[in-house]
C-alpha cells in the first residue's frame, strides 16, 4: 500500500495514478485535511479527498519490501515524477500525525541536501586557491573533515558552505 500526498505535484495526479494503477500497487490519496491523523489512521481509511498544496509531494509506502519501492520510484521517474519525500512504515512513524512526518522528512531532506552541497565544494575547490593559500588549503581540510564527522548540526554546514563561498579569492 502506498499513500500518496500530492502536494504541489497535483497537476500529475493522473499520471503518478496510471503508474501506480499499471504496477498493480493499492493505494490511498490523502489531502490537507489528512495533516492531523496518524499514518495509522490514514492507512484504516479510504482516504481523503487530494488537493494542490505547496508542500512537496510525499509518499509513505507500508508493507512492501525494498525490491516493490525501487520498483515503483523507477516507474515514476520513468514518467518524469520525481518524488523527494519519502517514507517507509516503521513502528516509530506509523504514530506520527502525517504534518509532522512531513515536516521530518523536510527538515531530514534539507540537512542532507546541505551536506552534499559541502561535499561538493570540498570535491571541487579553487584549483588556484587550494595550491597557493594556506588558509583555503586549512578550510578545505576542516571541511572535509567536518564530513566525516557524524551528529554535525546543520548550522554547521551552513557555515561551512558559507566560509568556503564567500573566502576572497585573493589576499588584496
Amino acid at each position: 500500500m502506498v499513500v500518496v500526498y500530492y502536494g504541489n505535484h497535483f497537476a500529475q495526479r493522473d499520471k503518478i495514478a496510471a503508474v501506480l494503477d499499471q504496477l498493480q500497487v493499492s493505494y490511498i490519496e490523502i489531502g490537507e485535511d489528512s495533516l492531523e491523523q496518524t499514518m495509522e489512521q490514514i492507512l484504516n481509511s479510504q482516504g481523503s479527498e487530494p488537493a494542490q498544496s505547496d508542500q512537496e509531494i510525499f509518499l509513505y509506502f507500508s508493507d512492501m519490501d525494498i525490491e516493490e519501492i525501487t520498483k515503483i520510484d523507477q516507474a515514476l521517474k520513468e514518467a518524469g515524477i520525481h518524488v523527494l519525500h519519502k517514507a517507509v512504515k516503521t513502528d516509530t512513524n506509523i504514530t506520527w500525525k502525517l504534518g509532522d512526518l512531513l515536516e521530518h522528512i523536510r527538515a531530514e531532506a534539507s540537512y542532507f541536501k546541505k551536506r552534499e552541497k559541502l561535499r561538493s565544494l570540498v570535491s571541487d575547490p579553487d584549483p588556484v586557491l587550494i595550491s597557493t593559500n594556506p588558509k583555503y588549503m586549512n578550510l578545505m581540510v576542516m571541511c572535509y573533515e567536518l564530513l566525516e564527522e557524524t551528529g554535525v548540526p546543520e548550522k554547521m554546514y551552513d557555515k561551512a558552505i558559507e566560509l568556503i563561498e564567500t573566502f576572497p579569492k585573493s589576499d588584496a
